[in-house]
């Protein structure tokens, strides 16, 4: 894991020959402008990255580099991280109405991979995982490496809100090969391999990577004009670590990010998340919610205030509601984990929502199992006791063991042992694309 955070001067111009096309000569003002986008970008200054990814879309090129073609889908990546998502679909539908038949493979898997970031961040996310895993399949038969990190990240994101640990594991290992030879802007990488990490075996098995993350300040910064909901969580895992100073460091430079980015909500919305938590101060996170332009990101912070509210009994009424429509949130983006959380949560308030609500995959889950029967299958199938998956996916015990009697149904067998044999069969198909 440590290979995502080596010393930016020891490895950074090889990261950026490889992963930026002609760095060091810029075949055309258009190309230029992209790379200076890219590099702004990486440097923490995303407001600058996105003039200069606009200015590069603007420039017309007939010698079709490979920058050049690339701009417009930077441009509207950079959109999806600042959120300004309907900007970033008309930028996209406006891209593909123009797009010709004799396009790269490059060009192609670009525009799957992006159209499913954007669906993804939507909330559409079997939409968008879908698109992804189309754009990676093109990119690795093309060998289009420079496309297939931010790919990884958005599959292992799916995976960690579908508590499909398995393949959590498989998009990591992807990551963590391609931090091996140098990607560029590995902190996205490097924040959902802590998640993994964490929602695996705990937080200390990821206490390393945390900390490495805090006290990269290159790392940090990308880190937090790419992924929103990034500075509330280093801040609940540096709380469970024990350890205010990273806790407060996140603050600090999610705060600085906040100051030079205000035309930003989603920067502003996760500043604020993040001090809120660590002052435990409901207000600023009520605040967050209404700033943040993210469904996920709004619920995820109204979901911290109900746990400082719910210390008062007085307002039991109202933590009771606004879990009830975090669970709704949850559900309708398919966040199996949160709504596992949740409905753990409304457990403890007397509010029994019988079996897991979860949004339902179809097809592709084997034997018909659910989002939950199928995490609980693959965590047991690892051998993990009944109170070892209910702390992983934030259920009961007891509630693992009802849904496991489930999965033994639907199976067609009888125990734990049988259970672990079937599964290792059924693993070559669970993530057939790769």
């Amino acid at each position: 894991m440590s290979s995502f955070l080596r010393p930016a001067s020891a490895d950074f111009p090889c990261d950026r020959d490889r992963y930026i096309p002609q760095l060091r000569f810029a075949p055309c003002e258009a190309a230029e402008l992209f790379q200076r986008s890219a590099l702004s970008w990486h440097d923490g200054q995303l407001d600058v990255g996105l003039q200069y990814a606009a200015a590069a879309v603007g420039v017309k090129c007939g010698e079709f580099h490979d920058p050049c073609e690339l701009a417009p889908f930077w441009h509207i990546a950079l959109l999806i991280k600042a959120r300004k998502l309907e900007a970033g679909w008309r930028a996209l539908n406006s891209l593909e109405a123009g797009r010709g038949e004799s396009e790269s493979q490059s060009v192609t898997a670009t525009s799957h991979i992006i159209r499913g970031e954007l669906l993804f961040t939507m909330g559409r996310v079997d939409e968008g995982l879908a698109e992804v895993t189309a754009g990676l399949r093109i990119a690795e038969r093309c060998g289009a490496r420079s496309l297939r990190p931010s790919g990884y990240v958005v599959m292992t994101l799916g995976a960690l809100r579908r508590a499909d640990m398995r393949a959590c594991r498989h998009f990591v290992d992807k990551l963590t090969d391609e931090a091996m030879l140098g990607y560029f802007g590995q902190a996205a990488g490097a924040w959902v391999t802590a998640q993994v990490a964490e929602a695996r075996s705990g937080v200390e098995s990821a206490a390393g990577l945390i900390a490495g993350i805090v006290t990269n300040p290159q790392v940090l910064r990308q880190l937090l004009v790419s992924e929103p909901a990034a500075a509330s969580w280093l801040v609940r895992a540096s709380g469970k670590l024990g350890a205010p100073d990273l806790a407060k460091a996140v603050v600090a430079a999610a705060s600085a990010a906040s100051a030079r980015h205000p035309q930003f909500s989603i920067i502003q919305g996760a500043a604020l998340h993040s001090a809120g938590l660590l002052e435990k101060d409901a207000g600023k996170l009520r605040e967050a919610a209404d700033l943040y332009p993210d469904r996920w990101c709004t619920v995820s912070a109204l979901e911290d205030m109900a746990g400082l509210m719910a210390r008062r009994r007085s307002e039991r009424k109202d933590v009771i509601g606004i879990l009830e429509s975090a669970l709704g949130t949850y559900t309708a983006v398919g966040a199996t984990r949160d709504v596992s959380r949740v409905v753990n949560k409304l457990r403890d308030f007397g509010v029994r929502h019988g079996a897991i609500r979860t949004v339902e995959r179809g097809s592709d889950l084997p034997h018909g199992l659910t989002n939950t029967e199928f995490a609980i299958a693959e965590l047991v199938s690892q051998g993990h006791t009944n109170s070892e998956v209910g702390r992983q996916l934030f259920i009961s015990r007891h509630t693992v063991a009802f849904h496991l009697k489930k999965v033994y149904q639907k199976m067609s067998i009888a125990s734990r042992v049988e259970l672990a044999a079937n599964w290792k069969a059924l693993q070559s198909n669970a993530v057939s694309a790769f």
